[in-house]
């Protein structure tokens, strides 16, 4: 018995049909790009725009620190000061050497300076390293945040390694009270036995070579330079700050 296989005629594409697919295929793969650039994009703004709120928040520590900082040296300013007016009124007679010591030793208990002002560069660095940095399309905005973390902070953090040499030259050489010129800041310093200390240094002749030297008009003007040098760093970082600030707070506003 024969056997009949029925015969299904093939159906033959035409080019169009070809092009047609070809052009739905690529337009999927096309749109499936471009959404995960798109994708990636966001997911990079928003880390950007998470990295800039956090600078923003540094940025705020450092001006509560500066403000410290700024109050503590404009004041250490004003009693240095006091003590070469101090020691001219005893070099005419004007005072004797036991009110020259007696007032040296009061102005010297307000006098405190050396505490360094270290820059929060924590979140800068984050920004750096997580690539975000470069995706901050503001080259003003780019600019600020570089001099403000590479220029002006390195520049801080050269003096205040020149300001810890200065501090310790002075109270070696001067020795303005017992204790030392910072020692209210680390630790509570017992009033008692500082005022002991200093009976005894003005009764042993121990302010001799200090306060009452020739040279001590040399090392608190030497002092006070140092001091209003960074006085002057710290309000010009003080400005770079808020300046920063603004410039920040409005690039995220208008996104």
């Amino acid at each position: 018995m024969e056997v009949h296989h029925p015969h299904h005629p093939t159906h033959k594409k035409k080019w169009s049909e070809y092009i047609v697919e070809f052009v739905m295929l690529f337009a999927a793969v096309t749109l499936g790009f471009f959404a995960e650039n798109v994708r990636e994009h966001q997911i990079i703004e928003h880390k950007t725009q998470q990295n800039l709120q956090s600078i923003i928040l540094d940025l705020k520590k450092d001006s509560i620190l500066l403000q410290d900082r700024i109050k503590e040296y404009e004041n250490a300013s004003v009693y240095l000061n006091k003590l070469n007016d101090v020691f001219v009124e005893y070099q005419v007679n004007k005072l004797s050497k036991n009110e020259y010591l007696d007032t040296v030793l009061l102005i010297s208990d307000s006098i405190i300076f050396g505490t360094s002002f270290y820059i929060n560069n924590s979140s800068y660095k984050n920004t750096i390293a997580s690539g975000s940095y470069s995706s901050i399309n503001s080259i003003e905005l780019k600019r600020t945040i570089s001099n403000y973390y590479e220029v002006y902070g390195a520049k801080l953090n050269d003096n205040n390694k020149i300001l810890d040499d200065v501090a310790e030259y002075y109270t070696v050489n001067t020795l303005p009270k017992p204790g030392g010129i910072i020692a209210d800041i680390i630790e509570r310093t017992d009033s008692h036995k500082v005022e002991v200390l200093k009976k005894y240094y003005k009764d042993n002749g121990l302010f001799e070579k200090s306060i009452l030297s020739k040279d001590f008009i040399i090392y608190n003007q030497k002092a006070i330079d140092r001091v209003k040098i960074y006085s002057y760093l710290l309000r010009l970082f003080e400005e770079k700050n808020r300046e920063l600030s603004e410039l920040l707070n409005k690039g995220l506003n208008e996104n």
